[in-house]
């Protein structure tokens, strides 16, 4: 590709990318890494996408059958969560105590999360990445849980609060039979519970 292709119309910058799919930065280099997007790069390093590729993406999510948790989840991970859990977490003194900062920090780190739990539940080779996405999530909310001061039964009560809010919803919207809605589950324990060690680990560390 050369440096004047990059410049045509068709070509999209991340933050314009990003506009486009209606995520952030994180989630778009998640997407990249797992193979679900195609990247180019200028002579320079600099990431661009093609919009017709983010076109046939977003159009491939609309379409997919139901049935499937990742479906369930959709492309933006955080719908998972109803507005009910949502508040729910709002009203929680520890929400209530962090600064506008610290709460925007957090969500980011939550909505980077889900979207890498949806990536992680869509299977295939993007799986791994998704796994280690997740970790690294843990690790960031390791360190703002530690900074809120809270306890270690606090930390995890807080964690298993939010896994909560993730699980439940599943029984009652996913489409599926028992057994398979049950593995389901399984999937989601897999994965936020490496979540929580890695959470874990530095806020033991940090404290």
């Amino acid at each position: 590709m050369t440096a004047r292709s990059v410049t045509e119309p068709s070509w999209l910058t991340v933050s314009r990318a990003c506009q486009m799919l209606g995520v952030d930065a994180s989630t778009l280099r998640l997407w990249t890494d797992a193979g679900r997007i195609r990247v180019f790069r200028t002579p320079g390093g600099h990431r661009r996408y093609r919009e017709e590729d983010l076109t046939v993406f977003l159009r491939s999510q609309q379409q997919k059958p139901p049935g499937r948790l990742a479906d369930v989840i959709g492309h933006r991970g955080a719908r998972l969560i109803p507005g009910t859990s949502r508040r729910r977490i709002r009203e929680q003194q520890w929400y209530a105590d962090l600064d506008p900062k610290a709460a925007d920090e957090m969500r980011l780190t939550c909505r980077t999360l889900m979207d890498a739990l949806s990536t992680y539940l869509s299977g295939g080779r993007g799986q791994r990445a998704a796994l280690a996405a997740g970790e690294e999530a843990g690790r960031a909310l390791g360190l703002q849980v530690a900074a809120l001061r809270l306890s270690p039964a606090e930390a995890t009560r807080t964690f298993l609060f939010f896994k909560g809010s993730i699980t439940q919803p599943v029984f009652s919207r996913l489409p599926l039979p028992s057994e398979r809605r049950v593995r389901s589950i399984r999937h989601i324990d897999l994965f936020l519970d490496r979540v929580l060690v890695q959470m874990m680990a530095v806020y033991e560390q940090t404290g």
